[in-house]
């Protein structure tokens, strides 16, 4: 029996630009984005801790995209939003396969710019998958957007997840449940 894993790190995959026909070679991640979760953007570690960030959060957005929405989202779920981006740069862009709710308004995506990537030097397309997903952080060496909720639960999400449950992630964390 095999077990499928994440792909390496060192793994680069080449796609193409659909306008210019510009060739990319890059290790990709996937960046995670919970709804609500840019308001870090408005601090610094030093001047918020990362539980402090997610007590005020998860006060906010543990419930509002059921309030929004209770016919997709249950009491507790927060949507997280993907993005494809390069560990070295220059490539940011929506993640593909994403299960939005159908009134969402992305109508673009990576693949809507470039060609379905294939590993280096392979004919293996990508398996979106198994994409690592970048580790976020708040702290002093490095203040993500949104990393406050990893750095405060040690949690983060499989590629993909459309949703977290933040009642879950709070309560298997022991820390404030909203």
């Amino acid at each position: 029996m095999s077990i499928v894993k994440t792909y390496p790190d060192s793994v680069r995959w080449t796609f193409r630009s659909k306008v210019s026909g510009y060739e990319n070679t890059q290790r990709l991640v996937l960046h995670w984005e919970p709804s609500g979760s840019p308001m870090s953007d408005d601090y610094l570690p030093s001047e918020a801790s990362a539980s402090e960030l997610w007590e005020k959060w998860a006060s906010e957005y543990c419930n509002q995209a059921h309030q929004q929405r209770p016919d997709v989202y249950a009491p507790g779920q927060v949507p997280v939003y993907w993005f494809v981006t390069a560990v070295e740069g220059g490539t940011w862009e929506a993640a593909p396969h994403q299960n939005l709710p159908a009134d969402f308004p992305l109508f673009e995506d990576f693949l809507t710019h470039f060609t379905h990537p294939t590993r280096e030097g392979r004919v293996e397309p990508i398996n979106w998958n198994r994409v690592p997903v970048r580790d976020l952080a708040w702290n002093g060496r490095q203040a993500d957007k949104g990393g406050f909720i990893q750095e405060a639960t040690g949690w983060k999400p499989a590629p993909l997840q459309p949703f977290m449950d933040v009642r879950q992630v709070a309560s298997a964390a022991g820390i404030y449940v909203p």
